[in-house]
């Protein structure tokens, strides 16, 4: 962003929505739709697929615990009335339901007038940055995913074969550092179950003797190891998927007067903890030296800190905005299979059987709740960011109490809206920022309800 136009940005969390939401009308709820329709552009992350049942057919996803989002598309218009411009759609959901799911998703994003960036019919347009014209500029957002499945890319087309539909991917690899003993005693142990070493793949190496231990039916390159004199999991981008991603925020660094970038990332190095992992630095920094004016992490479902590089800031996790995930109104036979309940008895089970999703269990400190993030850019460098912190239907941290339950059965959903949260609510969700931000040097402010970083 050059020259000295202003521009306020607002930045919403991770949207799980399932439900329309217009009729709300509580103050709490209200008082954060009007918050972000009051900025020049507000972006938020669409964690679902919008649709109709009969336009998507099967579920593609059956690979892990998880929700299968599809959304009355009721909900995608409910969200541009709430203010939402922008949205990034890459993420592990994306292809829940397959081509047909994105290609419907993007679909009616566009009816309800959301720009959206992150999918596409191949991987030019699911690369290729969304622009959304302001009265203060032009903004651009770039949307890509880190820990997909190798099906959920999109890809180039070759030759006569068309590229595939799909995520616009920033892939990972990940290698485990061990001592010299160990190595030599987990070589010894694949030898002994006689699976062969694997060594090079066509892969960036990394430093030290490198070996691989497949596992029967994993991908080439998983299992990635290096001798070394410490334990350590290193993280690496891929190369060609860098290369890709930079070249479109600088293309939309020309063509535009803001740049976006929204990465989500469900993978890490070992357990979703409190720091994010190496790649994900690495790639913020790329991209904010590449133009992104402000770069958006999202996946853990959770807030991270907040890193001001080069004037620009770094959020490296948002959170959650909607968490509506109980409210899935199919589940899949995957569904109820990979939760562990008697698919013998397949007629018996319903949506509304437990467990289904993962996140909803009262005891998360981090899932109901986030802030709305208020960033004034100046000049093309940040001016001060104001949190608004939200809670999702639960208290914020402890036991997360229920604070606003759906239906009247033994065990009450969870509302999943964002309201205004305030006094020992409003507390903790600042003060993990300020705290997780501290790690990067960043300063925050605490005011009461709300906070200030300039």
């Amino acid at each position: 962003m050059s020259g000295p136009k202003s521009m306020s940005v607002k930045l919403a969390g991770e949207c799980m929505v399932t439900r329309p939401f217009s009729s709300g009308d509580e103050p709490e709820f209200t008082q954060v739709l009007e918050g972000l329709r009051s900025s020049d552009v507000t972006y938020a992350h669409v964690e679902t697929n919008f649709g109709e049942y009969a336009e998507v057919g099967a579920p593609a996803r059956s690979d892990s615990l998880g929700s299968y989002f599809l959304t009355d598309p009721r909900a995608a218009h409910d969200l541009r009335r709430a203010g939402v411009d922008l949205a990034s759609l890459a993420n592990n959901h994306s292809f829940d339901f397959g081509a047909p799911g994105i290609l419907s998703t993007m679909r009616h994003c566009d009816a309800a007038g959301i720009a959206h960036a992150g999918t596409g019919r191949d991987l030019e347009e699911a690369r290729e940055p969304a622009y959304l014209e302001t009265r203060k500029g032009r903004v651009a957002l770039v949307s890509v995913s880190s820990g997909n499945s190798a099906h959920e890319w999109a890809t180039p087309p070759k030759a006569t074969l068309p590229g595939r539909t799909g995520v616009n991917p920033l892939r990972t690899t990940m290698s485990y550092v061990v001592p010299e003993a160990d190595a030599r005693r987990l070589k010894e142990i694949w030898a002994n179950l006689g699976i062969p070493l694997q060594r090079g793949g066509g892969v960036a190496q990394p430093t030290g003797p490198e070996f691989q231990l497949p596992m029967p039916g994993s991908t080439w390159g998983a299992n990635r190891f290096v001798t070394g004199d410490h334990h350590e999991i290193r993280s690496a981008l891929h190369r060609f998927d860098l290369a890709g991603n930079l070249r479109s925020v600088g293309e939309a660094a020309t063509m535009a007067d803001l740049v976006l970038v929204a990465h989500h990332f469900s993978n890490s190095e070992g357990t979703r903890g409190d720091v994010p992992p190496g790649f994900v630095r690495e790639f913020a920094h790329a991209c904010i030296d590449e133009g992104a004016d402000i770069y958006v992490g999202h996946g853990w479902h959770k807030t991270l800190g907040i890193e001001i590089y080069k004037g620009r800031p770094i959020v490296y996790g948002i959170g959650n905005f909607f968490a509506q995930s109980e409210f899935a109104r199919r589940v899949p036979f995957d569904g109820y299979e990979s939760w562990g309940h008697d698919v013998e008895n397949l007629p018996a089970l319903t949506p509304a059987s437990h467990p289904l999703h993962p996140g909803y269990s009262a005891h998360s400190a981090t899932w109901w709740s986030s802030a709305v993030l208020d960033v004034r850019m100046e000049g093309g460098e940040l001016r001060e960011i104001r949190f608004q912190p939200v809670e999702l239907g639960r208290e914020v941290g402890g036991d997360a109490t229920l604070r606003r339950g759906v239906g009247s059965g033994a065990r009450p959903l969870t509302d999943g809206r964002p309201f205004a949260a305030t006094g020992t609510d409003a507390e903790r969700v600042l003060e993990r920022y300020r705290e997780l931000s501290s790690l990067f040097g960043t300063d925050i402010r605490i005011d009461g309800d709300t906070a200030v970083l300039k």
